[in-house]
């Protein structure tokens, strides 16, 4: 038995020996020495032929098509990223315990299926996190609902242990009933009605309105009420060629399952080739102009492009998001584009985006189950702690008050 280490709301404990420990394999520079200020080390992993692992402390492990096939008293199930985790609705039975497999670093996918298991199938067994697992990732993998990982015989449970030590929040949160929780889903579907009506009174207003989305969870919330309403408001997003792979593979996703047609803008090639040949891939990292500068030319001037001819845009920000944004208003005016902006989800806080997305089954970018809350630009953007600022994780190095990449300024309330 490998070593297994195992999280409750009592704590940690670890179970099992360790082997013997693998020969130490040489690191590089993440991202291939991009210039990323982070300059994490991470190792060089062999992928697996196979599962990571065919036997827990029970038995052997069931795939998922052999779970289907027949449910075994008590048995184990092991997931790999490519499997539909919403087979398994109404299909769980007597698990004794579900595994995911995570065949390499950086697959998230493991993720979504805890974040569906947990949060969208209301499985409340054992969720342990098996293969290429980190000791930095345990801390995000007990986020989304994990409460065990089985090490590899090269990693020490100290290490894990110890990352399991920032793990502040609950494992569960405590329910809310009687009173408190009544008056909580008043003042929430009052949220969403207003919401409603906002994006009515908008479409019927405005000649030529858009929602400007990121595919953030906020952004995925409006676009959902829009589609689910039937209203003429385009949606639209901004590719800048530094997004995430799962910011991409989601505006897909989104089109398959609204059925609508996202609009696309790029930045201009030449502007970005005279800023690469000028400053360097990431020159931002050396000082806010360039950051900004950036910025302009992969985002502001391409909204320029995707606003242009329009009366009105939608945004997903919220005043919790930022120190910079606690005065926003619902509706503003875009003074420099000379047309109206408007923020239905203002007043919204994140737990109120996660309970639209629940009650809509909203699809959400795997990049949240893995700890970020701030989605931007893959290079300008990081995990976010507990307790820190939801905007802490984007451009982490600069000073909270210069965390604005130019899309939303020259406004004023109406």
């Amino acid at each position: 038995m490998s070593v297994i280490i195992e999280l409750d709301s009592s704590g940690s404990r670890v179970r099992g020996v360790a082997g013997e420990r693998a020969a130490p394999v040489p690191p590089k520079p993440a991202n291939e020495g991009h210039g990323d200020v982070r300059k994490k080390i991470v190792p060089l992993v062999k992928l697996p032929a196979g599962p990571s692992a065919t036997h827990w402390e029970g038995g052997a492990y069931l795939s998922l098509p052999q779970w289907l096939e027949g449910a075994e008293e008590g048995g184990a199930i092991l997931l790999q990223p490519s499997d539909d985790v919403r087979e398994l609705r109404g299909r769980i039975g007597n698990a004794a315990l579900i595994a995911v497999d995570f065949p390499r670093i950086g697959d998230g996918r493991g993720y979504s299926h805890a974040f569906l298991l947990r949060q969208r199938l209301g499985y409340g067994g054992p969720l342990r996190a098996l293969g290429a697992v980190t000791a930095d990732q345990v801390f995000a993998l007990a986020r989304v609902g994990f409460d065990s990982f089985a090490l590899r015989a090269d990693q020490s449970a100290e290490s894990a242990l110890a990352a399991l030590g920032t793990f502040s929040v609950p494992y569960q949160d405590a329910p809310v009933s009687g009173a408190d929780a009544d008056r909580a889903q008043a003042d929430f579907d009052a949220k969403v009605r207003l919401l409603e009506r906002t994006l009515m009174r908008i479409a019927e207003r405005q000649g030529r309105p858009a929602l400007a989305s990121s595919l953030s969870a906020e952004d995925m919330v409006v676009t959902d009420a829009i589609a689910r309403l039937g209203l003429p408001i385009d949606v639209f997003t901004l590719d800048t060629g530094r997004l995430h792979q799962e910011t991409v593979a989601q505006i897909a996703a989104t089109e398959q399952r609204y059925g609508l047609k996202i609009k696309v803008y790029r930045p201009d090639a030449r502007a970005v080739a005279a800023y690469v040949a000028a400053h360097g891939a990431d020159g931002f990292y050396e000082s806010v102009p360039q950051r900004k500068l950036c910025c302009e030319i992969r985002k502001v001037e391409p909204l320029s492009r995707a606003l242009a001819g329009r009366d009105a845009w939608i945004t997903g920000q919220r005043r919790e998001q930022a120190m910079t944004r606690g005065q926003l208003e619902e509706a503003e005016r875009d003074e420099a584009r000379d047309m109206a902006k408007y923020n239905p989800l203002a007043a919204w806080s994140w737990a109120d985006v996660l309970a639209y997305a629940e009650r809509f089954d909203v699809p959400m970018s795997a990049l949240y189950a893995r700890g970020y809350l701030s989605i931007g630009c893959e290079p300008c953007t990081k995990v976010v702690r507990p307790g820190e600022d939801p905007r802490a994780g984007r451009w982490w190095w600069e000073q909270e008050d210069s965390k604005e990449c130019g899309l939303h300024t020259n406004v004023i309330a109406r």
